[in-house]
């Protein structure tokens, strides 16, 4: 049986909030501010040959980096703001840079203001047409988090295109590639809050 991050870190939060209610802790609560940081979205060369094979590509834009290893292109965005915390599961963090996915065809849809939603455990794009964020795909696979004094770090072994992300890919570029569940990668975040 797998244990998610989420609940192998729920008893050290809960007795880190006791120890805090009881008075032995001083200070006041802060929501977390990200001051920097990254996120590393490791995609499969077999999800990126699938979608060549039905006509379908992408191009990111405004990536620190980008190589390619073991069978997986991977694209590093750089942190620009938001307010995640490990220890609360919750928040967003907002990267720079965007993804561009096209058809043969001429079809083109624009994924800015890319976040990773942690309290959704998704990855969310933003176009212009979409009216609002549209969650490209799910954390998944083994979680883990860790906190280092001020750095924080999640990672996720699996992504899987999430069903709200193939819908509108498919609708957007009128193809029938991006299928819900699809393996698509892996992710790992670093922030400084």
């Amino acid at each position: 049986m797998r244990i998610s991050a989420k609940r192998a870190l729920t008893l050290p939060v809960a007795l880190v909030s006791a120890v805090a209610l009881t008075g032995l802790m001083t200070g006041t609560a802060n929501a977390a501010t990200v001051s920097g940081g990254s996120v590393t979205l490791s995609v499969n060369a077999s999800f990126l040959g699938a979608l060549a094979g039905h006509g379908v590509g992408f191009l990111p834009s405004g990536y620190s980096s980008i190589s390619y290893a073991n069978g997986q292109v991977a694209l590093t965005y750089a942190a620009t703001g938001g307010d995640a915390d490990i220890n609360t599961y919750a928040g967003t963090i907002s990267y720079s840079g965007a993804v561009c996915g096209f058809d043969l065809k001429g079809k083109t849809v624009e994924l800015s203001s890319l976040l990773f939603d942690f309290g959704d455990d998704q990855f969310d794009g933003e176009t212009a047409t979409s009216g609002g964020e549209v969650p490209l795909v799910d954390l998944a696979g083994t979680q883990i988090g860790s906190v280092t004094g001020t750095t924080e770090a999640y990672s996720a072994s699996e992504l899987t295109l999430d069903a709200a992300g193939a819908a509108y890919l498919n609708s957007a570029l009128g193809t029938s590639a991006f299928v819900s569940g699809q393996d698509v990668g892996s992710f790992s975040a670093t922030w400084v809050i």
